[in-house]
């Protein structure tokens, strides 16, 4: 390891006995660690889409246009912010990346829980929420080329697979999930939480 213990001098997963010694254990704990995270992330990118929806019914007044830009823009940023993320991964390594890439993504999340509490909160906060929920589509461009480093060739298709078919399941969550972050932050903004 480095000096800072972030890098890796050495990586032969290829070699079977690095393999078993060393990286099998590595390489494991990075994809369990990306795939947690790369769900969140998918999580957060479709969290917008599934939002917009019920903001009328919790007395927000956005035109059927501006709905339909919030849903959009989580996409929109999304496609340049893979492009970026391309590059980070040789730049500042995975552990790095996937750091900064999931405290980014608590800005939508808990900016969006704060805003629909307040039917007032002017358009262009969820408008900038949006673009936010868009760095977790980046994600995805920077988490698979690292999963398939780690992984010698046999095991690359089983470990891309797992991190893929799992992190994927955050659009599920995103849509299980609203309603009852919508209920709780729209009561909680009622005083319901109060004595």
């Amino acid at each position: 390891m480095s000096t800072s213990s972030t890098w890796l001098e050495h990586w032969d997963p290829e070699n079977e006995e690095f393999w078993e010694t060393q990286g099998k254990r590595i390489a494991w704990r990075t994809l369990w660690v990306t795939t947690i995270t790369l769900t969140l992330s998918f999580a957060t990118w479709f969290m917008m889409s599934a939002i917009v929806t019920k903001l009328p019914g919790i007395g927000f007044k956005f035109s059927t246009s501006e709905l339909f830009w919030l849903a959009a823009m989580p996409g929109l940023a999304g496609g340049p912010l893979r492009i970026i993320h391309t590059f980070l991964l040789p730049i500042y390594g995975t552990r790095h990346v996937v750091t900064v890439a999931t405290v980014v993504k608590l800005l939508p999340c808990v900016g969006i829980g704060l805003a629909v509490m307040d039917p007032t909160t002017p358009y262009w906060v969820f408008m900038v929420l949006a673009v936010t929920a868009g760095f977790g589509g980046g994600d995805f461009s920077s988490y698979m080329p690292s999963t398939n480093l780690f992984f010698p060739k046999r095991l690359k298709g089983t470990a891309l697979g797992i991190q893929a078919g799992i992190g994927n399941f955050g659009v599920s969550l995103a849509q299980f999930m609203t309603p009852v972050m919508l209920g709780i932050a729209t009561y909680g903004g009622a005083g319901g939480f109060t004595k």
